[in-house]
């Protein structure tokens, strides 16, 4: 059996998700395909990179990925297929995949498109980048090419401060910085500090363990599952309170 995911920002409403089932299955009845979102927010390649890369990890090695974000091929960016940590990747070589994997696999295998062409040429090229898989048809069917990069904004620290930004907003608006535990616990050394929320107003002056030692409407942050900063308002929505996006500045400075 063949494990196949979808993440991509094609509303349930949409056609585009019940077609690529159809020819997946009329490909290989021994497939099991999963939708990990379909609810990206449009174009938002960086939201769909981000919950990929906090999923895929769950999913059996030899499961198959697809990025349906932004997913229609160009001359400069075409669809690639790419081996990494057990788990195969198909999608645009625009660079996400130098955002979604550590270490950057040197090579991607780039799919032959020559006869997909006009509206949604995605689907019969993820369908053909599956079937490369399945049937192990990489000579025939792809040509080796690098893997392209792109940088991603990064977390700026020194000995007194660290300055990260919001990468995600959950269901419940609570905020998800690029901020990690181990870089805090490196910087912190058992000093007071104040988490600045956009600025000098909203400030949070510690970090809690958990979501439900707060009162209702209290803003608070914490380190999440994935060890990253998070931001919430107890029962409430703090992206919503704060105006918070996923440009949004987070900054942590330490008393001396």
């Amino acid at each position: 059996m063949t494990i196949i995911t979808i993440t991509s920002d094609w509303n349930n409403g949409d056609y585009y998700t019940g077609a690529l089932k159809g020819m997946l299955l009329s490909l290989n009845g021994d497939i099991t395909f999963t939708e990990i979102t379909n609810s990206i927010p449009s174009f938002d390649v960086l939201q769909e990179v981000f919950i990929l890369k906090n999923t895929f990890r769950f999913f059996p090695k030899g499961t198959i990925h697809l990025m349906g974000v932004m997913s229609e091929p160009s001359p400069e960016s075409g669809m690639v297929v790419v081996y990494a940590e057990g788990h195969y990747f198909i999608g645009i070589n625009d660079g996400r995949f130098s955002l979604l994997l550590d270490p950057l696999p040197a090579i991607a295998f780039a799919l032959n498109d020559q006869e997909s062409h006009g509206s949604f040429s995605a689907l019969k090229l993820f369908v053909k980048g599956v079937d490369t898989i399945i049937n192990n048809t990489f000579s025939e069917n792809t040509v080796a090419t690098d893997v392209k990069s792109e940088s991603s904004p990064q977390v700026v620290y020194n000995d007194d401060s660290i300055t990260g930004r919001v990468v995600y907003i959950d269901s419940f608006g609570n905020a998800i910085t690029n901020i990690d535990k181990s870089l805090f616990d490196r910087i912190h050394r058992a000093r007071n500090y104040t988490v600045y929320i956009q600025g000098p107003y909203s400030k949070i002056r510690s970090v809690s363990a958990g979501y439900s030692s707060h009162y209702p409407g209290q803003i608070f942050a914490m380190f999440n599952s994935l060890g990253l900063l998070e931001l919430g308002v107890y029962q409430g929505n703090i992206a919503a309170l704060e105006n918070i996006n996923t440009a949004t500045e987070i900054k942590i400075r330490f008393d001396n």
